[in-house]
């Protein structure tokens, strides 16, 4: 089934107008496609998903309060990568855009969750599922379209608007926190856990995450997100997913792993670059291929530099001889934090505010 923008439709008691909808592509299916419209309702907007190639039709509302906190009464039955193939109306979103995305049910197999990872946030919603005998089409309303002048005077107001707000952030924070090690100390969806002490003064935090979904990928995009893309290098292990990721950027070092026979167990290392010069203590619960990887991806991807920056500092890898890698980098994290970047400087330099993704 299909709507344009404009019909009017009745889902088991709810009426409301399609305001804009999206077509999705799924990447890691097959590139099947769903559409799901955006619905302007009396009590707020809604979202209807309509995928005819699995015959699951759904609706939802926006569930930020969620905030990553899923609890044990959701199971996942479905992920993968959504591509933007097309869109029209009051919707957010460019062709070609993609997010990660998680789809929970509960024990009833009737509700659900899901989790939806852009490039500028996450976003949740939280509905039902309805049968297609459950939409109904009760007309249609001509979408409002301004003139010519009307638009061009709305945008130079809403121009006018956003660099005013720029300015206004600008002044009041620098907001873009650079650093992993205080993106991760103030973020509620971390919690501390141990320090290592290392040589020289120096030493490494140790944090578990412990929201869902409890993979390496998403940890990763999120602190590359937290630090607007502001990387040197990110490298993971044997190009694998959920595997251990290394964040290299200016000043610190970061090591995203599971837990040790554990897959339960995200934790994230994060210290100076001074601390893995002088130091090569394993890091908390590693398991010892992760700590070769660990030790190899550091003398290959930072010990270089560092023995100029830290070069009458002793250091723990001046005699190392074990493995080194060469595919620093260059895979899909760095094309994502390259991504990322441009997106901050873009909204930064440009008075339209950037670029945004999303519903």
């Amino acid at each position: 089934m299909s709507y344009k923008v404009g019909t009017i439709l009745n889902i088991k008691g709810i009426q409301g107008t399609i305001i804009g909808y999206i077509t999705y592509a799924n990447q890691k299916d097959g590139d099947k496609e769903w559409t799901e419209y955006r619905l302007s309702t009396s009590k707020g907007e809604c979202w209807l998903s309509c995928d005819d190639v699995y015959k699951e039709y759904s609706v939802s509302w926006p569930a930020n309060t969620v905030n990553g906190r899923i609890g044990p009464e959701w199971h996942k039955v479905d992920e993968g990568m959504q591509v933007v193939k097309a869109s029209a109306g009051d919707v957010d979103v460019d062709y070609g855009e993609r997010a990660t995305f998680v789809e929970y049910e509960d024990a009833s197999e009737d509700n659900i969750l899901s989790v939806e990872m852009w490039s500028d946030g996450t976003e949740y919603s939280k509905g039902y599922y309805v049968e297609k005998t459950d939409i109904y089409v009760m007309g249609y309303k001509k979408p409002k379209k301004f003139s010519n002048c009307m638009s061009a005077i709305i945008m130079i107001i809403v121009c006018f608007a956003v660099v005013l707000l720029f300015n206004v952030i600008a002044q009041m924070d620098n907001s873009s926190n650079k650093s992993i090690s205080k993106y991760v100390k103030n973020s509620s969806l971390y919690t501390y856990e141990t320090s290592i002490t290392g040589q020289e003064k120096q030493k490494a935090d140790v944090y578990e995450f412990y929201y869902t979904p409890k993979t390496t990928d998403y940890v990763a995009q999120d602190i590359i997100n937290g630090i607007e893309g502001y990387t040197q290098s990110v490298t993971q292990k044997d190009d694998q997913d959920d595997a251990e990721i290394a964040i290299v950027t200016d000043k610190e070092y970061c090591l995203v792993y599971h837990a040790e026979d554990d897959a339960d167990h995200v934790y994230v290392q994060v210290s100076s670059r001074k601390y893995n010069y002088t130091s090569n203590n394993a890091p908390y619960r590693c398991s010892d291929s992760d700590l070769r990887w660990y030790r190899s991806h550091y003398y290959s991807s930072s010990y270089k530099s560092d023995s100029v920056t830290y070069k009458n500092t002793p250091s723990a890898y001046k005699m190392y001889d074990g493995d080194t890698i060469h595919n620093i980098g260059n895979g899909y994290f760095d094309s994502y934090s390259s991504s990322i970047r441009q997106q901050s400087i873009n909204r930064r330099n440009s008075s339209s505010g950037g670029i945004s993704s999303g519903k």
